[in-house]
């Protein structure tokens, strides 16, 4: 059976999972439901027993409109809710109208989707609860949680504040997991009955479109399982030819599996509100009742509200749970920053750091420049490294994993060290790496029956039963360390960066002192080999000439586009203070200050800039990515780098050309797009490199942007510096729709030798 022809109801083993839940095409029968061409206000279809609400037969609604059957109010109510400009129309609640008939008070709810409109109506019921009516209720409710500290805390006080204002047998709440399984986290049931607090259910008791639907839908109310469906007629729309969507119907009937997960816990009634932060399901408040229990709709209302209010108070709670996490890292992360100022050895520092408690792991392993410190309880110094050779062939800058034997199977070997790992990777190739790791937990899963047994062949045939056993089943999870969290994860990100900083800094000084030494040896060899030299010293002055005239050009570039017009700012300002007697004088001081104190950050910028260690040391991927995390953090600009892996053999001035036309085209972006997102791919293919470089900016129309004097000139420039070298640069953009700029040069035959890098 295909997923399109599964029917709701008859979900077999294979197939539960992909039950049409919201099309179930019946309603549960303690009220009727109408569904009406809105265009029209004629009822097409019916649902439930309307001689009982509204004195007539099912044959004499369709076809009719509201009118026939309602009171003018109830009608004027339905008419202003469906005559609103909006194509989908929420749940609306109307309490007490009156039928024609007059036979009773009725409860109506309306909704639209499009072109159709759902009209449900129920027996005006009024449910007497210990807070009153429903505004008092959802302040008793609110009240309950607004004094909370924690996310658990609020989980208790609301599971007993909802079960107190609504009169259930049992309130939980019951949180889903990474997994989409789920444990209930608070409780607050009726003396007398064995508690679910603590216990796991797993992801197959709530399959991924019931977890959907409970997204879409705040509220799900049962009042009796043993309720009889009552089924729409005609079941399919004839106007639509198909099912109608019945979501958003309180009345909707349940899939059956449901119903018998239900009765085999011994529920007879249940109501569920959706728990949703930043719009995914976290969890839900489950009630329970062990006989039926109708909820009245202004009881419904007032549950449906305070589910989207205690949805935002856990949000917030975990937001703040979160940022309190967060600034402990950056402090402690900042005090690591101050130890390494200076310093030769990194790996000490971090080894002597308190690089444990930074991510609360149990041992650590800090590798650069072929050393190893190892802190804490670690692997084998040789499983270590064998460790760091897989994970450069899996190539993650950060990696992360509570269960590293199911990606790594020699960990299996050593579970109570390292059960658990994260990793962050530098830009070297192999990479240095910062290892955490964490032990198994060997923890005790309280599951509600055996989860491997969730299912099975029951009285319904072929269909599935839910497990009729809800006994408490004990698991000892294997392999397993506790989960490192959203702030682990951040934390050790914002240390790969601050390591890559100093590192980057470390290269820079040992080219340095590297250049200085092979100078002086060329020069102790000069004076005894002069004449033989003399040709080579000539060509070596010239190619010297040449890279100080490159590297000046660039530099005058800079001056005159950054600094220059920064310091002709500041001068003119200056000139203004020495020349006046105003007493705004200070301000105008000031603003000079502002002016100096960016002049001096884009000095230190381009200092970096003219030469970028990482090119000339680790190539050209590894410089790209340290350039897409310098425009980010100068120019609020989010690239995203990535490079397919293959070898890119470059000569040192091909790779330098590349890397300054990237940067040329980011700034580009970060200045005149209009876009705060790029990115930058690069592959080898037919003996060539092709760096992208692409946004969804505004674009721009090429031919006014090459009479441009300043724009214009830096493509002009990029152009024939390409072409000197056998590249070329193609752009591809139209004014709205983004810029693609794609830059081609040779591969070389292999890379330079180490001298010919040097010079």
């Amino acid at each position: 059976m295909t997923a399109t022809s599964i029917r709701f109801g008859e979900a077999d083993l294979t197939t539960c999972d992909r039950e049409p839940i919201h099309i179930p095409g019946s309603i549960q029968p303690h009220g009727i439901l109408l569904v009406l061409d809105r265009r029209t206000g004629v009822v097409e279809q019916t649902a439930g027993d309307p001689r009982f609400l509204l004195g007539v037969d099912s044959s004499r609604l369709l076809g009719f409109s509201l009118a026939s059957v309602l009171e003018p109010e109830a009608v004027a109510f339905v008419d202003e809710r469906l005559g609103v400009g909006a194509a989908v129309v929420a749940p609306s609640v109307r309490l007490g109208v009156r039928s024609r008939s007059g036979a009773l008070p009725l409860d109506i709810t309306v909704h639209a989707d499009q072109s159709t409109a759902v009209i449900e109506l129920e027996p005006a019921r009024r449910t007497a609860t210990s807070a009153g009516d429903p505004i008092s209720l959802l302040k008793s409710l609110l009240a309950a949680v607004q004094a909370t500290a924690s996310v658990d805390e609020s989980c208790a006080a609301a599971a007993s504040a909802f079960r107190a204002a609504t009169g259930f047998d049992r309130a939980m709440v019951y949180r889903f997991l990474p997994d989409d399984s789920g444990v209930i986290v608070a409780e607050n049931a009726k003396p007398g009955l064995e508690s679910y607090l603590g216990l796991h259910y797993p992801a197959s008791d709530i399959p991924a479109q019931a977890r959907e639907l409970y997204r879409r839908n705040w509220l799900r109310v049962i009042p009796d399982i043993a309720y009889v469906p009552a089924p729409l007629i005609p079941s399919i729309n004839p106007r639509l030819a198909k099912p109608i969507d019945m979501s958003h119907c309180s009345l909707r009937s349940v899939s059956p599996i449901h119903v018998e997960y239900l009765r085999n816990m011994g529920v007879s009634a249940s109501l569920s509100a959706s728990i949703i932060c930043q719009d995914r399901l976290w969890g839900m408040l489950v009630m329970h009742n062990y006989s039926p229990r109708h909820v009245s709709a202004d009881l419904r209302v007032a549950c449906e509200t305070f589910a989207q209010v205690f949805s935002l108070h856990v949000e917030a709670k975990m937001q703040a749970e979160t940022s309190v996490l967060r600034l402990e890292a950056r402090r402690v992360r900042e005090e690591l920053v101050g130890r390494l100022n200076g310093v030769v050895d990194i790996g000490a520092v971090i080894a002597d750091w308190d690089v444990l408690s930074y991510v609360g792991a149990t041992g650590a392993a800090v590798m650069l420049d072929g050393a190893m410190h190892c802190i804490g309880v670690t692997p084998p110094a040789a499983e270590v490294r064998t460790l760091a050779t897989w994970l450069n062939s899996v190539n993650r800058p950060l990696f992360a994993t509570d269960r590293l034997a199911s990606e790594y199977e020699p960990a299996a070997a050593y579970p109570a060290i390292a059960s658990g790992l994260l990793a962050v990777g530098l830009s070297r190739d192999p990479r240095d790496y910062v290892l955490w790791f964490r032990p198994e937990i060997g923890q005790t899963v309280r599951w509600a029956g055996d989860p491997s047994s969730s299912i099975k062949t029951g009285p319904l045939g072929s269909r599935l039963t839910p497990r009729g056993s809800f006994k408490e089943w004990l698991e000892v999870t294997r392999l397993t360390s506790a989960a490192w969290s959203l702030v682990d994860l951040e934390a050790a990100e914002a240390l790969r960066v601050v390591l890559l900083e100093c590192l980057l800094r470390m290269v820079d000084l040992a080219r340095r002192e590297q250049a200085f030494e092979e100078t002086r040896a060329m020069a102790d060899e000069l004076e005894h080999r002069v004449e033989q030299r003399t040709e080579q010293l000539r060509r070596l002055a010239t190619d010297l000439e040449a890279a100080e005239e490159r590297e000046r050009r660039q530099i005058a570039s800079d001056l005159h586009d950054d600094l220059g017009q920064t310091l002709a700012a500041a001068r003119i300002r200056l000139a203004a203070l020495c020349g006046s007697e105003r007493a705004d004088v200070r301000g105008m001081a000031d603003a000079v200050g502002v002016l100096i104190d960016r002049a001096t950050q884009s000095t230190r910028s381009l200092a970096t800039q003219l030469a970028p260690a990482v090119l000339h040391e680790l190539g050209l991927a590894p410089a790209l990515d340290v350039l897409g995390e310098e425009i980010g953090r100068t120019f609020a600009l989010r690239v995203t780098v990535t490079d397919d892996g293959l070898a890119k053999p470059l000569s040192h001035e091909m790779r330098s050309i590349l890397y300054r036309a990237v940067r040329e085209l980011l700034i580009n972006v970060a200045k005149h797009a209009k876009t705060d997102v790029a990115r930058v791919d690069s592959v080898a293919r037919a003996g060539a490199v092709r760096i992208r470089v692409s946004d969804a900016g505004v674009g721009y129309d090429p031919s006014t942007v090459v009479s441009s004097a300043r724009r214009g000139q830096g493509l002009v420039t990029l152009r024939e510096r390409l072409s000197l070298v056998g590249g070329k640069i193609e752009v591809q953009t139209v004014p709205g729709t983004g810029t693609v700029t794609l830059l081609t040069a040779p591969l070389a035959a292999s890379d330079p030798p180490p001298a010919e890098r040097r010079r």
